[in-house]
């Protein structure tokens, strides 16, 4: 028999490869730890242990139970952090079970070291609706949180104490927190792993009560004698508390002690280290007591997988352009064509409460926004926008309506948002749209122009073979031309959407296809989505196109054919921020030649509305809007 690899040795080898690797991790921290340990030799080999005893004796049970008290505010943020987390990333898991298991899981790691490690092992323990995986990032996204809330406000304690250094430590921290801020304003797609500030501002806020209540347990149990204002303490608990998770020791054991003896040198050792044994007591041994008593018993009733969470969301589930039955269904029945934008795959359903569509709706870097109206005529707009509020403060965003109708824009504006008109739409009825009329002098010339260069004009039926390469070709070079496809609510093209499209060609006089026009199209309008042509296209090309196609939605009997929306120019009324975001829109959606060349149509014009709750919410929901529209050569990343 040919030999046998030996399992055991080689795991052997790896168990030992693994244990030099923490060893070698674990050199750094114990020598600063050696290294603060001879630096106060002398304070630390002057200890009196029995004064220690003493002091630890001589605190009141009213010391106690403000530390009880104040121990308990701590970690109900603590266990708000995981809330967050689940939050942003749409988990069905309820508030409650996701508090309670966070705590619990900070309780234990914090005690037994390896944090992130440990705290992901109780999640997974706790909650069997995550995989450990789930569990895992879920950790990671706590750990890593927490460290950057407790990095600024550690910034401040630096300044307050004062440390040496302090100041340059601080500028250092605002700048990285600066750019984390920049990062997730201006380049949502480059930082899309960054929550949204909303998040960011809650996370700091958690922090904030967690650490501050935290340090006032410690505060809290100093021997009331020695009167000692909380501010230092709070200051230096803060530093201490850094000093712990730098050098990764157990509950900070060690490091956290020799950096409050240092940072606090006014104040007796034994007292202070009585105040830390009795904080290690309520803070540390009591919640890791409670929290091991959960993990042994396990998920139990509170956490128990739990149903789909029964709340306004962004339903993401659908594969574009292949969609389900009941949507695709829903699509077709839906007062504006536009709802097919969901084959596109950027843009989702915003469900109510018992998982039925409402609206489209997508998330941006700041916004929650809601394209359009909504996708049933008798839906109440002022439902849909608590729909919308209750959706976006769950996902820590802001509301935001963008290319509203007149009906739910006026619900918007009777809930106190504000309502700006941000484009018009250009529509007509197409059963008794003629070229004629003085109105419409300028679309003639064009028709003219392009017979007089022999165009033609094929609308291919359902099962007839398209020409995707060339289409193809003809978009790739607009698009180069164009500095790229725009994206959101704006045409982009894509073949495999196309089956569910109605497709126009244009040939010309030699046979080749020069431009192409796809539509939305249901039951109640055609609605123009891609408008494509080669650089060679004769005069007028185009205009046939549309012209074309408003004959056959006329033949269809439909009562609406949509040329889509324009955005509008800056408004004198606006100030220089959204004067500035208008420019933008127009600017890259090419608003200006769109709109002479819909104008050569005589269409009405309806104007059309972005609304949010305040004005702040606004400009923050324009932002990204002008980041998605923008042409992908140009689009931020």
């Amino acid at each position: 028999m040919p030999d046998m690899p030996d399992r055991s040795s080689a795991t052997g080898a790896h168990g030992a490869a693994l244990a030099r690797a923490i060893g070698l991790r674990q050199i750094l921290p114990l020598a600063v730890l050696a290294a603060i340990f001879w630096a106060m030799w002398d304070r630390l080999g002057a200890l009196d242990p029995a004064r220690i005893g003493a002091a630890l004796a001589s605190v009141t049970p009213d010391q106690w139970a403000i530390g009880a008290i104040f121990t308990g505010v701590s970690f109900w943020a603590v266990g708000r952090y995981d809330a967050v987390a689940h939050r942003l990333a749409d988990s069905p898991v309820p508030a409650r079970a996701a508090v309670t298991s966070g705590a619990a899981a900070i309780a234990v790691a914090q005690t037994l070291g390896m944090g992130t490690l440990t705290g992901a092992l109780a999640r997974w323990r706790l909650l069997p609706a995550l995989t450990l995986w789930q569990a895992m990032r879920l950790s990671l996204f706590v750990s890593l949180s927490f460290l950057a809330g407790w990095a600024l406000l550690a910034s401040f304690a630096a300044l307050a104490l004062p440390l040496p250094g302090g100041l340059a430590l601080a500028l250092t921290v605002w700048a990285g927190a600066a750019a984390l801020v920049a990062l997730s304003l201006l380049r949502p797609r480059f930082a899309r792993h960054l929550p949204p500030l909303r998040a960011m501002a809650a996370i700091l806020g958690l922090t904030a009560l967690d650490t501050l209540a935290a340090g006032t347990v410690l505060w809290a149990l100093i021997p009331a004698d020695l009167a000692v204002p909380p501010g230092p303490v709070l200051a230096a608990y803060l530093l201490a508390l850094g000093a712990g998770l730098v050098l990764t020791t157990p509950g900070g054991v060690g490091p956290f002690e020799l950096a409050l003896l240092a940072l606090l040198p006014d104040l007796p050792e034994e007292p202070l280290l009585a105040a830390v044994i009795a904080y290690r007591v309520l803070y540390y041994a009591l919640p890791a007591l409670i929290g091991g008593v959960l993990l042994l018993r396990g998920p139990g009733a509170a956490l128990a997988p739990a149903p789909p969470l029964r709340a306004p969301r962004i339903d993401r589930r659908a594969s574009a352009p292949q969609l389900p039955f009941l949507v695709d269904a829903m699509i077709a029945r839906a007062p504006r064509a536009e709802a097919a934008l969901l084959r596109h795959g950027r843009l989702g359903l915003l469900t109510d409460a018992a998982g039925r569509p409402t609206a489209l709706a997508a998330e941006t870097g700041q916004a929650l926004v809601l394209v359009c109206d909504p996708l049933r005529r008798e839906a109440d707009p002022a439902a849909v926008i608590a729909l919308a509020e209750q959706a976006a403060r769950r996902r820590f965003r802001a509301p935001v309506l963008y290319k509203a109708g007149a009906r739910l824009a006026a619900a918007a504006r009777a809930r106190g948002w504000v309502v700006l008109p941000v484009a018009q739409e250009a529509w007509l009825d197409p059963r008794g749209f003629t070229p004629d009329g003085p109105a419409r002098r300028q679309l003639r010339r064009k028709l003219r122009a392009a017979e007089a260069a022999a165009v033609t004009i094929r609308i291919p039926g359902p099962a007839a073979p398209l020409p995707l390469a060339e289409m193809d070709r003809i978009a790739a070079r607009w698009a180069r031309a164009h500095g790229g496809e725009r994206g959101f609510s704006m045409g982009t093209w894509r073949a495999d959407t196309l089956p569910w499209a109605q497709v126009l060609l244009a040939h010309d006089s030699t046979g080749k296809l020069v431009a192409f026009l796809t539509l939305h199209a249901n039951e109640n309008e055609q609605a123009i989505d891609l408008m494509r042509s080669a650089p060679d296209a004769p005069e007028g090309t185009m205009q046939a196109l549309v012209t074309a196609a408003i004959a056959a939605a006329g033949a269809a009997g439909l009562p609406r054919f949509s040329l889509a929306a324009v955005p509008l120019a800056a408004d004198p009324g606006d100030g220089p921020a959204l004067r500035r975001l208008r420019g933008q829109l127009a600017r890259r959606s090419g608003s200006a030649g769109l709109r002479q060349f819909k104008a050569a149509f005589a269409p009405h014009w309806e104007p059309l509305y972005a609304a949010a709750p305040s004005r702040r919410a606004l400009v923050l929901g324009a932002l990204d809007l002008a980041r998605e529209i923008a042409p992908a050569g140009r689009r931020r990343s």
